[in-house]
């Protein structure tokens, strides 16, 4: 089923939303961290691709064809990728940085996902998210269990219930404090991974 994230005109609208209500800065920090050749994954509808800094080599990627085309209205110079998170298309070790913003909550597996990312990245190289994630109050995880599966299907794949910071730190990475913060139920870090 189509969902409303693979719809781009709504998915931007509701987007240009978030980011005048708080998510601007948000999406700013995620991708001025960006070194060398970066991946970003699940870039949807591009918004994150004209953020990043004029030497950062990025390769967008996204499993959607209809949301890269309005992606490459945003960045005509970018290349663009149709392709799951688990299944990178990528040589191992090729990026110094992969970013992934408001993607990883629906990602079929994410376990696999991450252990992609992992592969791809090079020495040295850091994984960059923003995410929402299970809510930390009991009454709202509660509210965003029962409403998954429904929410699920009608967003074409969000999981509002994911704790992608658990999944993270269990596919081998450390969390970095330095640049973490949590708002509600938002979440932005940057990892390294464990060796």
């Amino acid at each position: 089923m189509r969902g409303l994230e693979q719809i781009p005109w709504l998915y931007d609208a509701m987007c240009w939303a978030y980011e005048r209500l708080g998510l601007a800065p948000w999406r700013e920090w995620l991708v001025a961290g960006a070194r060398g050749r970066a991946l970003d994954v699940g870039c949807g509808t591009g918004r994150n691709l004209p953020l990043y800094a004029a030497g950062v080599r990025v390769v967008a990627l996204d499993p959607h064809w209809d949301v890269l085309q309005r992606a490459r209205g945003r960045a005509p110079r970018v290349s663009l990728v149709q392709a799951s998170a688990e299944a990178l298309p990528f040589p191992d070790g090729t990026f110094d940085t992969v970013v992934s913003g408001l993607a990883f909550c629906s990602v079929p597996d994410p376990l696999r996902g991450l252990a992609e990312v992992k592969r791809v990245l090079g020495p040295g190289g850091r994984l960059r998210m923003l995410e929402h994630v299970r809510s930390r109050r009991p009454w709202k995880a509660r509210f965003q269990d029962r409403t998954q599966p429904v929410w699920t299907r009608i967003s074409g794949g969000c999981h509002p219930n994911r704790d992608t910071e658990c999944l993270v730190e269990a596919s081998g990475f450390a969390i970095e404090e330095d640049g973490r913060r949590a708002k509600g139920d938002m979440r932005r870090f940057s990892a390294r991974p464990v060796q």
